[in-house]
Formats: structure tokens, C-alpha cells, sequence
């Protein structure tokens, strides 16, 4: 790189300006430029399309060796104002602007104050090193209340008609809401008249307590007691419906029902208001009832499918294939990006390959996005072909979008384990969308999303060689360990996917505390605590009915046996031919 001359480089980025290539060789070129100290030709140079961390923060100290010290100022402070640590290509031009006299007490508070607030505290430990002495005590305090907020009910409270007081005191008590909601709830009313000049705050705070304390089970008089509208908030009203629904207490779940803005529209609360009218039990209501089941049932989504199984009736599964024609599909494997993405694909570069295919495919219409789901599906490169679909919005082609990707891999694991092989394909569906190398945040990676000392585990359980964590990246390993996982959840929680299912996203023991065989299976689902885990469950028991069709199988949504661990209903299921 340190031999290139600019005009090279410009030849490059012009030549292969359709490519990935250019943005990366533009970003690597700034990114050299400003390591070996070349501050004019980067400030000359720069452009967005670089824009790195590192690159911004490069050119902004190549604005300030070559004189445009205004602007190199302006974007130095740009850069400081952030919650989280920068690199330290940042150190010169902080230092550049702090010896320049732009670093105020004022802005160095700002700092300290997102990094508490976004709970960076490693950060907020470093910072402390600018902050001006008069500073110093309210940031101390400022950190003794967000990291434990229980202070705010036995020390001696920040001033409450200060700006910085008040962020304090607001921070502490949003934090201390999570932690001991009735705690919270006293500090407020002990501070309550100091807070009225910020009342969308203070109604926040009480809306904030009012859904902990419908989650947590407290005393309905404590709900009460709120001075605030329990009807006028919506996350509110959801709480508290999810609630009587739990309790089964029909007329007031009816009642909260009514004030869901989208109960009429969405299917989730179109099949609830008919359970509700189903158990509330009038001539009328059964009607409604009945009309509104009906409905549902001609939709392929997982309220649509109960509503089947309630009546009795086939799942509307709505698979309409796209008429993509062959010549369509040659003429986009012809076009450079395209071909350039499968080969790298075919070599198995496959980030390089993504990197393609996602630059070629950014400006497509939902047309071309059609055709290149069947181009991708015609490749095996499953997670492309199932974004793209999604990306286009064709959600009624199921084969591209739910492929058998890996079956005889999922058949093998599946019989191993005694799993149904639909409900594996299914869990590795949701969980990556059939992408090999996918890594989460949490660090969860491949097919199934193992995490690695899961991985670990199961590998050494099973006698499976696991040599790294860069072989769960593998698909034929990942399937391997992932079913063998998900077959100890089946057996653990009694052969019941839908049990197992929330136990392989949430963690056994935590769906082990939820367990509760009062309730019917749908108002389990329906109201487990965390809503990534309830729109997962649901999910994988509707991919794997379509996964049964596609395998020529007549399975319902639920089985029977899968009812017995919770309580009986009027859902019978397995008695009509799903097909």
C-alpha cells in the first residue's frame, strides 16, 4: 500500500467502483495515508465511503496538521461526545484539542455523563481525569446511584433543581424501577414534588412502575394507587392484559382488550378477543367468536394456525410459488456482481461472497430481488436466497423461504436424538436463516447458534471433536452438536417442543421457573416473560408445520401429547388431516 501513488489508487476505485473492492481499497488507503503521517493527501483523499472509527479520526488530525484548524476542532469534539471508548487513532487530535483549550468542564461532564448512563463505567473510571475539581463530587455521586440505585432511599439525594441533579436522580430511579419496583415507587413519592417541573418524566417513572408492578404480581392496590391513567399507555394496557389473561379473568381482559389501538387490525388480538368471548360464554359472544376463528384461519401465521385447530380446520398455508422463468434466472447469473458472488461462494470465501452479493443486490427491485432468491436457492446459498425474499417482501414463495437446506445432515442428527427432523430444520430457521458462519452478539455461533461452552459441553457428552470454536462454523459439526442439544431440552421438558423450544432460546432453567400447568398452552406461550422468547416459540412451532408439509407430512401445530403439560382447553388437535 505504502507504494501506491494516489492516481493508482483513483485508477482502482474508478475500474472496480462495482465492486466491494473499491470502498475497501478506499478505506485502506486512508487508513495508511494517515499512519505514515501523509496529511495532505488524506485531507485531499477523504470521503465518507472510508469513513472508518479510525479513518475519522485520522482525518481529523490531518485537518489539523495542515492548518484547517476550525473544522479539525469542530469534528474533535464530534468525536469526544460519544458513550463508548474511541481508538486510539483518536489520541492525537484529543490531545490536539485539549491543549487548544476547546475541551470545556462542561464537555468533558458530557462525556462522563453518557458513559455512566449507558453504563460504560470502565470508561467513565477514565474520564474522571478531566473533569474539573467542582465536578468531581456530583460525579461520584452520579456513579454511586446508577451503580446501586438503592442508595437513592438511604444517602443523601443530588439537588433536585439543578440540571445535573436532576439526571442524576432520574438515572438512580430508572435503574432502581428494574431492580425493587416498590422501593422505587416510595423514593418517588417521597420526591415527587421536586419532579413536577418535569412531568412527561414523572408520568414516564409512574408507567415504567405501573408495568413492573403488573409483571411482578404486586398487590392491585399499589397499581391503584398510581396517579396516572392505567388505560393510556399502551405498553401498559398490553401488560396488564397479558396479565388477566394469565389469571384468566375474561370480562377484564375484554375490557383491556378494548383499548389496544390495533386489536381490531392484528391477528394476535383478533384470536385472543375470540378466546375471550369463547370462555366469557354468551350466545352472542360465541358468535363473534366462531366468525372471527373463521377468519384467522385463512391466514398462514401462528394465530392463524391455533385459529385452525380450534375449528378444526385445514392450515391455509397460501404458498403461491413466483413465476420466475429460467431465462430470468440465467440472465442474472451472467451479470458480473452476481457471478463474482458465487464463485467466491463456490470457493467457499464466503464473506467475500456476502460482500458481493450485498453490494450488487443494494438497488434491486422486488422483482430482481425474486430472481435472485431463485438464484441463490438454485446454489444452496439458502440465508441469501430467504433474505432476499424477505428483503422483497414475497412472503406467500415458501420454497425459497424455507428451504431443506442441509437435510440429510438435520435427518441424521434428528433420528440420533429421537427429534421430530421438522422441528430441528425449524429451530435452525429461526435461528440463523441456514447461514453457516453466523455469529451473534452474544456470541452465539452457526446453523443452530450454539453458544461455545454449550458447544463444549454437548462435544465432549457426545465424544464429538471439537477442536475450536471455528468448527462450529462447519454446518455437518453445528448439526451435530445442535440437535444433540436440542434433543437433551425434548427429553428434559418431557418430549414437548413447545417447552423445549423456549428452553433452547431463554436457558433451561430460566423456562423452568416460568412453567405453569394452570394454564393453557396458548396463554403460556402467549405471556412468557421475555417477548424475543414468545415470538421464537411461536415461530418455530409455525416453521415446523410448514417444514412437515413440505415433507409431504399431515402434522398439527401442536400435538395432543404436547397439551397434557398444561391445562385442558377446548383446543383439540390432530383430529383433521393438515395439509
Amino acid at each position: 500500500m505504502s507504494r501506491q501513488k494516489p492516481e493508482q489508487i483513483d485508477r482502482f476505485v474508478s475500474q472496480y467502483a462495482d465492486t466491494p473492492l473499491a470502498r475497501q481499497l478506499t478505506t485502506n488507503w486512508l487508513y495508511s495515508l494517515g499512519k505514515r503521517g501523509k496529511w495532505q493527501l488524506l485531507v485531499d483523499a477523504y470521503t465518507e465511503s472510508g469513513r472508518t472509527k479510525e479513518n475519522a479520526c485520522l482525518y481529523a488530525y490531518g485537518l489539523y496538521r495542515v492548518g484547517n484548524t476550525e473544522d479539525a476542532m469542530s469534528l474533535a469534539e464530534d468525536l469526544w461526545l460519544v458513550p463508548y471508548s474511541q481508538p486510539d487513532e483518536c489520541d492525537p487530535i484529543f490531545k490536539a484539542w485539549r491543549d487548544q483549550g476547546y475541551m470545556t468542564a462542561d464537555i468533558a461532564w458530557q462525556r462522563y455523563e453518557l458513559a455512566i448512563v449507558q453504563n460504560e463505567i470502565t470508561l467513565a473510571n477514565y474520564l474522571e481525569r478531566f473533569l474539573a475539581s467542582a465536578d468531581k463530587k456530583q460525579a461520584t455521586q452520579l456513579k454511586r446511584f446508577h451503580v446501586r440505585p438503592r442508595r437513592l432511599a438511604s444517602e443523601t439525594l443530588p439537588e433536585l433543581n439543578t440540571t445535573r441533579g436532576l439526571k442524576t436522580f432520574n438515572n438512580g430511579l430508572h435503574r432502581l424501577i428494574r431492580r425493587d419496583v416498590v422501593l422505587a415507587l416510595k423514593v418517588l413519592k417521597e420526591n415527587r414534588t421536586s419532579l413536577e417541573k418535569q412531568p412527561d418524566q414523572l408520568e414516564k417513572f409512574y408507567t415504567d412502575i405501573a408495568v413492573r408492578l403488573v409483571r411482578n404480581n404486586h398487590e392491585a392496590s399499589l397499581l391503584e394507587s398510581l396517579p396516572i391513567d392505567l388505560t393510556a399507555n399502551q405498553r401498559l394496557i398490553e401488560t396488564q392484559l397479558l396479565k388477566r389473561l394469565r389469571n384468566q379473568e375474561w370480562s377484564n381482559a375484554l375490557m383491556m382488550l378494548s383499548h389496544i389501538d390495533s386489536y381490531a387490525e392484528k391477528p394476535r388480538w383478533q384470536y385472543w378477543r375470540a378466546r375471550i368471548l369463547e370462555n366469557i360464554g354468551t350466545i352472542d359472544g360465541a358468535k363473534e367468536s366462531q366468525s372471527l376463528l373463521n377468519q384467522l384461519a385463512d391466514k398462514r401465521d401462528f394465530y392463524g394456525f391455533l385459529a385452525a385447530d380450534r375449528i378444526g380446520q385445514k392450515y391455509n398455508f397460501e404458498d403461491t410459488p413466483e413465476q420466475i422463468t429460467h431465462e430470468q434466472v440465467h440472465a442474472l447469473e451472467e451479470t458480473p456482481g452476481i457471478r463474482r458472488a458465487l464463485e467466491l461462494f463456490t470457493l467457499e470465501e464466503t464473506t467475500r461472497a456476502r460482500r458481493e452479493w450485498n453490494f450488487t443486490t443494494r438497488n434491486f427491485s422486488d422483482v430482481e430481488l425474486r430472481i435472485a432468491a431463485r438464484v441463490a436457492e438454485k446454489w444452496g446459498w439458502h440465508e441469501q436466497a430467504i433474505r432476499a425474499m424477505i428483503k422483497a417482501k414475497a412472503w406467500d414463495d415458501l420454497t425459497p423461504r424455507f428451504p431443506l437446506a442441509y437435510r440429510d445432515s438435520f435427518v441424521a442428527g434428528s433420528r440420533r436424538e429421537d427429534i421430530p427432523v421438522t422441528w430441528s430444520l425449524a429451530i435452525a430457521r429461526q435461528e440463523s436463516a441456514f447461514m453457516s458462519d453466523a455469529r451473534s452478539s452474544a456470541g452465539a455461533l452457526g446453523l443452530m447458534q450454539l453458544m461455545p461452552s454449550t458447544a463444549q459441553q454437548v462435544a465432549k457428552e457426545t465424544n464429538v471433536r471439537l477442536r475450536s470454536n471455528n468448527d462450529l462454523t462447519n454446518p455437518m459439526v453445528n448439526i451435530e452438536l445442535g440437535t444433540a442439544y436440542l434433543g437433551r431440552m425434548f427429553r428434559r421438558f418431557s418430549h414437548n417442543r413447545i417447552i423445549a423450544s423456549a428452553a433452547y432460546n431463554a436457558g433451561p432453567t430460566r423456562v423452568a421457573r416460568w412453567l405453569d400447568s394452570s394454564l393453557p398452552a396458548d396463554i403460556w406461550i402467549e405471556t412468557i416473560p421475555f417477548s424475543e422468547t414468545r415470538n421464537y416459540v411461536q415461530n418455530v412451532l409455525m416453521f415446523s408445520t410448514i417444514y412437515s408439509r413440505k415433507l409431504g407430512q399431515q402434522s398439527p401445530m401442536i400435538y395432543q401429547h404436547e397439551l397434557l403439560d398444561f391445562a385442558s382447553d377446548s383446543l383439540v388437535l390432530g383430529t383433521t388431516a393438515q395439509n
